[in-house]
């Protein structure tokens, strides 16, 4: 199958909240450049839909699991105005949409350029920092799957929850940017304890994860542009926790004065 013909079915598993066959079962010679071939050809879909990109999440940051899946750096994929949602610090999101939808705790970058800074660059440093809760969706059964097949499907975003934002321009903004390696977080479901996570998981510091947007940006051709300005989520501290409607989500920050949020899962899923 071709990228255009792999692309099609996945967007029509989407579109029915139904599994598929990954990819990598599809044939041999499946890898990360026909993955990223796939996303393109997705995003370029998306966007004939209406949806435009306002931004990157960064995937695969634990650098503990990449000899076991073959990596060498994380993924990328795009993130769109039509699956960001704000939390202030409540937010409420319906499973409505999604197949196999699950729940990960990240920390989000909005990015304004500098002045004079061009394409191709690192971006520039982040105008504010939140905590985030990432819906994760995946279409294959039983959320087998690898790297591979995680790039092809969306890069596995289904939405992006931001938190209340320390700006720049708050006196305690630059003492929380650069702490987060220190930052553990809590995640309880209904109150109770579902699991912990910290900051050093992701690439050491959260900071590291914006090197990989303009290196990885490309494999998405001239389409991967954002408007300015765009967030950047940074990968999971936590394992995914799987998703159901009638429960109410929320994370803690300790060690970095970030505030929390708290999600209301809606609607039973599709599927």
């Amino acid at each position: 199958m071709t990228a255009a013909d792999i692309a099609r079915d996945l967007l029509s598993a989407r579109d029915e909240c139904r599994a598929t066959t990954p990819p990598t079962l599809r044939g041999r010679g499946f890898g990360l450049d026909e993955a990223y071939r796939v996303g393109a050809a997705l995003d370029r879909r998306l966007r004939e839909r209406g949806h435009r990109l306002a931004g990157w999440k960064v995937g695969f940051t634990n650098q503990a699991i990449w000899p076991r899946l073959g990596l060498g750096e994380p993924i990328l994929a795009p993130v769109y105005d039509r699956t960001l949602h704000a939390a202030a610090p409540v937010a409420e999101v319906s499973l409505g949409g999604f197949y196999a939808a699950r729940l990960e705790v990240e920390v989000v970058f909005g990015i304004e350029p500098d002045a004079g800074s061009g394409e191709g660059r690192r971006p520039a440093r982040p105008a504010w920092a939140a905590l985030g809760l990432e819906i994760v969706d995946c279409h294959y059964p039983g959320w087998r799957l690898t790297p591979a097949d995680a790039v092809a499907d969306f890069g596995l975003h289904g939405a992006l929850v931001i938190g209340p934002r320390i700006h720049r321009t708050e006196a305690l903004f630059n003492a929380c940017r650069d702490r987060l390696d220190r930052l553990e977080v809590r995640l309880l479901q209904d109150e109770r304890p579902s699991a912990t996570g910290c900051g050093r998981d992701v690439l050491g510091h959260p900071l590291a994860a914006l090197d990989f947007v303009p290196r990885l940006r490309p494999r998405f051709g001239e389409t991967g542009l954002p408007a300015v300005p765009f967030v950047v989520s940074t990968g999971t501290m936590i394992a995914p926790r799987p998703l159901a409607a009638g429960e109410t989500w929320r994370v803690e920050a300790e060690g970095v004065e970030l505030p929390g949020l708290e999600l209301v899962v809606t609607d039973e899923p599709r599927g």
